[in-house]
């Protein structure tokens, strides 16, 4: 079976202070879904492509020590992270375990809820990684997913550098299989693997000031190498763009507008 290219962005320390950019972001659309789609105490979760433990200590806390929380990575640099941080909050019903979206390993119809965030995008076959997070769903339970579509970021004013840099993201996703547009499609692979209600929101956050803003340069500084291996770019127009970027960042006159996320969620 045809392997998924490299992960795009940086695993580990050098990519943790992004993720907590990035988790700072989103925490409360996420939490809002979450709680929206009926998690409560005592119940049994997977949290897959679970990175360094962000939402999975949040999840952990809410279902309480009469529920249980399993974390699912391919990165154990990401998952040295996720238990490092479950150990400061003292949360003893979270285990965390390295496997693929794919074949995760973990028991089938053994959840209440399944839940992955910013996780089929960076997967060659989607699909097969949603039936899989499926077929681990109680009957009843339910799969709720958050995924971005890069092509709706934006810089108000406009410009030119900003615009390349989500470009040259978009650009470097279809080079590696990838799909850095796939919120717009989220609601479909539901549908295509057998989820036949699923419900559908959008949320588009907004950066003016702050370290939020600096999501943008900083994943184009872990994708450079990539950029420049797959010869969409150069060091010299990636060096420029997050000159540019930097500059846009400090300056409060000016909006970022982070990657529309698509939320979906069905019941099982």
């Amino acid at each position: 079976m045809k392997e998924d290219k490299k992960y795009t962005l940086a695993t580990g320390e050098s990519g943790a202070y992004r993720l907590q950019i990035l988790n700072a972001i989103h925490k409360p659309y996420t939490e809002f879904l979450i709680k929206h789609t009926g998690l409560s105490a005592g119940m049994n979760v997977a949290d897959v492509g679970c990175g360094t433990g962000n939402v999975s200590c949040w999840l952990a806390e809410q279902i309480g020590f009469s529920g249980s929380l399993v974390g699912v990575d391919v990165s154990a640099a990401q998952l040295d992270i996720a238990r490092t941080q479950a150990k400061s909050f003292g949360l003893s019903n979270v285990t965390f375990i390295e496997g693929s979206a794919y074949d995760t390993k973990l028991t089938k119809e053994s959840f209440d809820l399944v839940y992955c965030r910013f996780l089929l995008m960076h997967l060659n076959r989607p699909n097969d990684a949603l039936k899989e997070m499926r077929s681990l769903l109680k009957p009843g339970g339910m799969l709720v997913c958050e995924e971005a579509d890069f092509s709706t970021a934006f810089c108000e004013p406009v410009s030119k550098a900003f615009d390349r840099c989500i470009e040259l993201f978009v650009l470097l996703s279809q080079t590696r299989g990838h799909h850095f547009c796939m919120g717009t499609a989220l609601y479909r692979k539901f549908e295509e693997v057998g989820f036949t209600t699923p419900s559908i929101s959008f949320v588009q956050p907004v950066a003016v000031r702050g370290e939020n803003k600096r999501l943008v340069d900083l994943s184009l500084v872990e994708t450079t190498n990539a950029l420049i291996e797959a010869k969409l770019t150069t060091a010299e127009e990636i060096d420029k763009i997050i000159h540019e970027l930097r500059i846009l960042a400090a300056d409060e006159t000016t909006m970022f507008g982070i990657a529309r996320v698509t939320q979906v969620w069905a019941k099982k």
